[in-house]
């Protein structure tokens, strides 16, 4: 890839896993970096970690609330005016995830809100940005093998994921005309921390990881490093006649 001097790269959600790896990769490239995330005591541990972080424009914002996705994205436009790179990682605990019938107007609500009308919000503020700039742009949606099948027990995260499929399909076509390029990677089993976590609360965490292991043509499971590294594809010149396109990186698990 070339470098990215001189390129404004925003990601959301880029305080841990795939999006702190894309915020990596990005950075890496020398490109400018604006990301958020909810905690600002993760992004601190990041940034400890890897202290090269210390550059990256980070705010704590809670992107299911209209006001601060809103108040966040003005701050990006003050303080930049512009965007050539958009990475819509953005993830919550609001899944839907159990059995439909059993779940509650509430739950299903916040589920689609973040899984979608979040996502959505956030693409008109990205696309308003790239048009000021005759450059255009490319913006990548993190999107999940469950948006291209059936989910049983997690219909409303599905629901989510077509959603986002959809729109990636038809604004890419919307948008392609002002220059900007719309597609979206979708992630199988990532070993992120989400993934972590409910390994940690099963019963036997190695046996619950070796089961969904078993089930992957590879495996294993995707390192964020991984998923990043697609999204990076797409967002580079090597990409520049892929349009519309979902990239599937889940080591053959959706063709089992």
């Amino acid at each position: 890839m070339k470098s990215l001097v001189g390129k404004i790269a925003l990601v959301t959600g880029g305080s841990q896993g795939i999006g702190l790896a894309t915020v990596q990769a990005l950075l890496a490239e020398n490109a400018t970096v604006i990301t958020c995330g909810r905690s600002l005591d993760k992004w601190k541990l990041a940034v400890t970690q890897n202290p090269a972080l210390r550059v990256v424009d980070f705010q704590a914002v809670d992107l299911t609330q209209s006001s601060e996705l809103q108040a966040w994205f003005a701050s990006v436009r003050q303080t930049y005016d512009r965007l050539d790179i958009a990475v819509n990682n953005f993830a919550s605990n609001e899944r839907g995830i159990g059995e439909f019938a059993k779940l509650s107007e509430a739950k299903i609500n916040a589920a689609m809100h973040a899984g979608l009308l979040a996502p959505l919000a956030c693409l008109r503020e990205e696309i308003s940005l790239m048009q000021q700039d005759a450059r255009g742009g490319a913006i990548v949606n993190v999107s999940s093998i469950n948006g291209l099948r059936a989910t049983p027990g997690a219909a409303v995260y599905s629901a989510a994921k077509h959603g986002i499929e959809g729109i990636t399909k038809s604004l890419a076509l919307e948008v392609i005309g002002q220059g900007i390029r719309i597609n979206a990677v979708a992630p199988g089993v990532t070993l992120t921390p989400s993934w972590e976590a409910r390994l940690a609360a099963a019963e036997s965490p190695s046996a619950m990881k070796a089961s969904v292991e078993q089930i992957v043509p590879l495996k294993r499971f995707a390192s964020a490093d991984e998923i990043a590294n697609a999204i990076m594809w797409l967002c580079s010149d090597a990409a520049s006649y892929v349009v519309g396109h979902t990239l599937v990186v889940d080591g053959g698990l959706s063709q089992a």
